[in-house]
């Protein structure tokens, strides 16, 4: 996979840590373009090879309907070996659960899904995740 990239896409910022790992920063509101430019690099790593992506939530704005229409017709779960979700709201965590269920009965996803308070904790949960796939793959 690709070495080391960064991005920034308005407020936002996205870093890929090798060998794969996508961290993302949501900081504000997220325009449809926003949105759209962050599926895209998604799209493009889960192209080459599953990634786990840590999103960090804590300091998100609002996201119109149109961004999470586009999110939710874009995003394929099979681009992604695990995701943990850091300091995400009660609001976002519902959300993503019952996505995550959605595509779980469609047989369509099967990456694991974690919520934690603080970005120090995201680690630690991206080694459970990593550990949890060493042994399925075994």
């Amino acid at each position: 996979m690709t070495q080391h990239r960064e991005w920034k896409i308005g407020t936002h910022e996205a870093r890929f840590e090798s060998p794969n790992t996508l961290s993302v920063k949501i900081k504000g509101d997220i325009r449809v373009d926003e949105a759209s430019q962050l599926i895209d690099i998604c799209a493009e790593l889960g192209a080459r090879e599953p990634f786990y992506l840590i999103a960090d939530m804590s300091e998100i704005g609002t996201i119109p309907s149109e961004a999470r229409g586009v999110a939710s017709k874009q995003i394929r779960p099979e681009w992604y070996r695990g995701v943990v979700y850091v300091g995400a709201s009660f609001v976002a965590k519902a959300a993503v659960k019952s996505l995550s269920v959605v595509f779980y009965l469609a047989g369509k996803y099967t990456a694991d899904v974690e919520f934690v308070s603080t970005p120090e904790e995201a680690p630690a949960a991206l080694a459970r995740q990593r550990a949890k796939h060493r042994i399925r793959v075994a």
